[in-house]
Formats: structure tokens, sequence, C-alpha cells
């Protein structure tokens, strides 16, 4: 027996041990793997990308719908202290059914003001009694925000004038942003008048 042999290493382990530094990933493997990644990656960025995008378009209609509130809630506060209202058509509007473009009344310091859209604002003016010269309306709303539609009807029944005056809104409000402009809401909302027609003051 040699002498040495106890010291060789059998060749079935030697071959074992030899596949070891010879395994890994072939072209094929590695390309199939890239190609999977990159479509991962690819989807999740686009996901990512649509995520920002909606969020930006959340926070901007928020910021659209807290401003219109705080514009309807100062309209609905003159209005409910107001009488004489009047409904005007304003050339070029695009109300229907009954709706117009403009509302007038006096208000509780006996004024007359007026409400309508304009360049895609809520706007007002107030005159001094009834003289308006040297007036003009001033917006209400914010530059961002864009007011396509802006209509009021009187929905009360003024019979024997024992029914107060009610003035429905009716709005659409989008942004000034050109890449949201086909997000919008609607608004409609009533307000009734405090004062009677038969409690008016007298002139």
């Amino acid at each position: 027996m040699n002498k040495n042999s106890k010291f060789k290493i059998p060749a079935c382990r030697q071959a074992r041990q030899n596949s070891k530094f010879r395994k890994g990933f072939t072209l094929v493997e590695l390309i199939v793997a890239m190609s999977v990644f990159i479509i991962a990656i690819t989807i999740a960025v686009g996901a990512f990308v649509q995520a920002l995008r909606t969020q930006r378009i959340v926070n901007h209609m928020l910021s659209v719908n807290s401003n219109a509130s705080l514009a309807i809630e100062q309209v609905a506060r003159e209005v409910r202290t107001g009488y004489n209202f009047d409904l005007n058509n304003v050339p070029q509007g695009n109300c229907i059914g009954g709706q117009e473009e403009e509302l007038e009344f006096t208000n509780s310091r006996a004024n007359s003001v007026f409400y309508r859209e304009e360049s895609d604002a809520i706007t007002r003016m107030e005159c001094v009694g009834s003289d308006c010269s040297g007036k003009t309306f001033q917006p209400l709303t914010a530059s961002n925000i864009k007011v396509d539609r802006l209509c009021f009807t009187n929905t009360g029944s003024l019979v024997n004038g024992k029914d107060p005056w009610r003035i429905t809104f009716f709005m659409t409000l989008g942004s000034s942003d050109p890449k949201l402009s086909g997000e919008v809401l609607n608004f409609q909302t009533t307000v009734a008048a405090r004062i009677l027609p038969q409690e008016l003051p007298e002139e």
C-alpha cells in the first residue's frame, strides 16, 4: 500500500469541490433577470409618478373647495340680511332653465349689492344707495380658481308676502391650471333671507 494514499482526496469528492467553483449564471439567465428587474422598476416608477399626480390633484381641489366655501359663505351671509332681490340677465351668460347670471339686492346698510361671475371669478359690487358710478366688480375667489358658471334662481314663494326670499346658487368651479382643466366641482346651495317682504324698511 502506498504510504501517501491516505492523503489523497477521493475522486468523487474532488469533483464535487471543483463543481462548486464552476457554478454561476448563464448569459440567458442574466438577460432574463435584468429584464424582469427593469420591468418591475418601470412599473414601480409609473405607479409612484401617478400617485404624486393624484396627490397633487387632490391637494389642489381641496384648496379650490376651501376657497369656494369661504366665498359662498360670504355671499350667503349677506343674502340672509338682504331684501328686494332681483335676478338680472347678463349678455353671453351660460345659465339655463330660468337661472340668471346676476343677483341684485339691498343689503343691511341699504346699499345695492351685485354678485356675478366675471373674468372666471365670483365677483361683488356694492353701490352707495343706488348710485353705482365709479364702482367696479371685485373678485371674491383666489386667482388659482376658475369659475366656469355662477347662476341664481329665486325659489321662494312670495304669495301675500308671507314667505321669505330663497335664493339658490349654482356653481361650477375648477383650477386655473390648464393641466387640471378636466377636474371641476359643482356646488348648489339655497339661502333664505331673514327679512320678509312685509317687513321691508319704509323708504
